[in-house]
Parts: C-alpha cells; sequence; structure tokens
C-alpha cells in the first residue's frame, strides 16, 4: 500500500562523463565532457524525477568523473505514473542521445528503431 521509488546511482550510458570507466574511449574523444551528465540531471528534472544527484566518484574517486542520478515515486496517481513514463523514456533515451552524438552507428540504428527524437540530428538528411 506504501508508495515505491525507482532509482538509479548512475547511467553509465547517459549521465557519466568519466576517462577512466564508462565513457571511457568514446568514439568522438568525450570521456570526460561534464555535460552530458549536467543535461541528464536537467532532463530528469524537467521529467519529473523526484529527487536528481550530482556526483564526482562512481567508483574512481573525486575529480576522475561525474555522475547524475534520480529517483521516481510511484505512488499509483495518474501524475505520478506520467512522471514515470517520462523520467523512464528520457532518461535511458540520454544515453542513445549522447552516443548517436559520438558518432556510434548502432547508436543511430537504435534511435531511429526506438523513435529516439535526437534534436542535434534533426533537418540532417
Amino acid at each position: 500500500a506504501a508508495p515505491i521509488v525507482i532509482g538509479r546511482d548512475h547511467l553509465d550510458c547517459g549521465s557519466v562523463a568519466s576517462p577512466y570507466r564508462e565513457t571511457e574511449a568514446m568514439l568522438d574523444g568525450s570521456d570526460a565532457i561534464a555535460d552530458w551528465p549536467l543535461l541528464n540531471a536537467m532532463v530528469n528534472v524537467a521529467s519529473g524525477a523526484s529527487w536528481v544527484s550530482i556526483h564526482h566518484g562512481g567508483g574512481v574517486g573525486i575529480g576522475r568523473s561525474i555522475h547524475a542520478g534520480q529517483v521516481t515515486v510511484a505512488d499509483g496517481t495518474k501524475l505520478a505514473g506520467e512522471k514515470i513514463r517520462r523520467v523512464l523514456t528520457n532518461d535511458p533515451g540520454m544515453g542513445v542521445i549522447r552516443h548517436v552524438d559520438a558518432g556510434y552507428d548502432h547508436a543511430v540504428d537504435v534511435a531511429e528503431n526506438l523513435d529516439v527524437r535526437i534534436p542535434m540530428r534533426e533537418g540532417d538528411v
């Protein structure tokens, strides 16, 4: 009868910047660019996550990575259901978008197959 939460510490493909772990050797060299975790956090806030965190570490130590995490409350209400739908679509979608932007052909295929909107490619022919 009590609400539950759905959460994660860090989403390796879309909310991490680390040249030492999850994003090591990205195709475009964006291993340590912190924009992606920050964008992921802001997207989760805008999507309705109940708790969003931005933190350093993730197993490699302070100053060697930045991550974003999220928690979303599921309490059975229509509003919570909409927030869950948005967060659980947009949060992992950021991983697809990040890898499309980095030049991974497989990510392009996944985006096309799952109808993931890639804003930076809109208008490309």
